[in-house]
């Protein structure tokens, strides 16, 4: 099946007008489509969905490997150097390394690439991740190498503490009108990145958690707005204590 998706790959970029005239640069948007087609469907553990959105990611691989062998970089050359890359930083299984789990392995993983990079352990994070799979991924790289907090109750103690500087900011505004000033936007980051680092020090994909929390919020939100179009009335004209009630009940109700 693997040469009939190449083969139908092939055929696309000679006769499709739309498939000849991408390029490298022009399948990015596609791809990142894809990917957080593919990521909303693990999010749902949809196992429908995930083979299908799987089969579009990879075609559009194949479709970007087309347009680079076009270019002279054929894909027999970059899935060798991938082979060798994994077997590489596999020791434990093409060598003689001794290995006890599956954190040594990471370590062992990190190390062989830094060796291969000869640079920091956190090149090569995609700056166009969203914010909190940045982090989570930044803080996954620097556990592998030891630097981490111990254990969550540590972690939990930074985000008071970044809580605290938080609050120190804000007394700072107090009288100043609205202006939020640089610090305050900066305390604001290094809280949500203590955040962050308790989700993973619990296992949660700090990513998914806010999603989860943004649909039901939007589930939420909605049933107020439901209830009053029941009632006909605009939300415009509805105070705060009103859509509070609402709010509380349709909590409850869940």
């Amino acid at each position: 099946m693997f040469d009939e998706l190449l083969k139908t790959v092939k055929i696309l970029r000679r006769r499709c007008p739309w498939d000849r005239k991408q390029t490298a640069g022009s399948t990015r948007p596609l791809l990142l489509n894809e990917v957080f087609e593919l990521d909303e469907a693990l999010r749902k553990d949809n196992k429908q969905a995930i083979a299908e959105e799987l089969g579009d990611y990879f075609f559009i691989g194949i479709f970007l490997a087309q347009i680079l062998e076009e270019d002279g970089i054929k894909l027999k050359d970059i899935l060798k150097k991938t082979i060798e890359k994994l077997k590489q930083r596999h020791p434990h299984i093409y060598d003689n390394v001794k290995v006890k789990g599956a954190d040594e392995v990471l370590s062992n993983w990190e190390r062989i690439k830094k060796e291969d990079d000869r640079n920091s352990i956190l090149v090569g994070i995609p700056i166009a991740l969203p914010a909190l799979q940045q982090a989570q991924l930044m803080q996954e790289r620097c556990e592998r190498i030891g630097f981490d907090w111990q254990n969550p109750k540590e972690v939990i103690s930074k985000v008071e503490e970044e809580i605290k500087e938080f609050k120190t900011e804000i007394r700072k505004t107090k009288g100043k009108g609205r202006k939020i000033r640089k610090q305050i936007a900066e305390e604001l980051g290094d809280l949500l990145f203590a955040v962050v680092n308790l989700c993973r020090h619990l296992d949660v994909d700090a990513e998914g958690a806010l999603k989860n929390a943004n649909l039901k919020f939007k589930k939420r939100f909605q049933q107020v707005e439901k209830e009053f179009s029941r009632r006909g009335r605009k939300l415009t004209m509805v105070s705060l204590e009103e859509m509070e009630a609402v709010w509380q009940r349709v909590k409850r109700e869940e």
